[in-house]
């Protein structure tokens, strides 16, 4: 692991969410990094009440074992017709081992009677920046958007293929990478963050 402070530890080992940060940031001075090469550390803690709570619980973690800056991020799908579900359990939906589609199709059928004027929901993603324990800045991004009929395309991961944006008639696996950071709820937090840091 490198000590260069101007390597950037992602607290993630989603190999997904790791793509989409190191694309992003590749216009910055950045050598982004992920959790996989932090070893023998074990997980953070995630309690909190909000996305925002648990990114700063997670980067504040993080950032005690790692040098330079630590960003960690808290995202997810908040369905209006299920009450805010699955909100920030997105990860955990089910159970920790569930798969991206057995998520995906618990969604679509607990809205399988639920008409498109209330399939409303939202992608939802909260930064948090950190140094040493300390939280330097938070970031927030939200994309409106319904849930779709059954699943589309092939580009994304997560909840990707059911969240339809009405006015492209797209899903989010749909969108190109880059018209999904310039779309997506991940892509509005970090071009705020990519603002901070420059």
């Amino acid at each position: 692991m490198t000590t260069d402070s101007e390597t950037l530890l992602v607290a993630t080992f989603n190999s997904g969410k790791l793509r989409e940060f190191h694309d992003y940031l590749a216009g910055l001075p950045f050598d982004v990094i992920g959790l996989n090469r932090l070893l023998e550390v074990s997980p953070s803690p995630e309690d909190g009440n909000t996305f925002e709570q648990n990114a700063q619980q997670k980067a504040r973690y993080y950032s005690r074992f790692f040098p330079g800056l630590t960003l960690a991020d808290d995202s997810g799908l908040v369905v209006d017709a299920l009450g805010g579900e699955p909100g920030i359990y997105s990860a955990r939906y089910l159970s920790s081992s569930a798969t991206d589609e057995q998520r995906c199709q618990e969604i679509l059928a607990r809205l399988q009677n639920v008409a498109e004027p209330v399939r409303t929901a939202r992608f939802v993603c909260s930064l948090a920046l950190a140094r040493q324990g300390e939280v330097i800045q938070t970031f927030k991004g939200t994309v409106e958007g319904e849930i779709a009929r059954e699943p589309r395309g092939s580009n994304g991961f997560g909840y990707d293929p059911i969240f339809l944006l009405p006015a492209l008639n797209r899903t989010m696996a749909e969108l190109s990478g880059s018209e999904k950071l310039a779309i997506g709820h991940r892509g509005q937090a970090l071009r705020k963050m990519s603002d901070y840091l420059r």
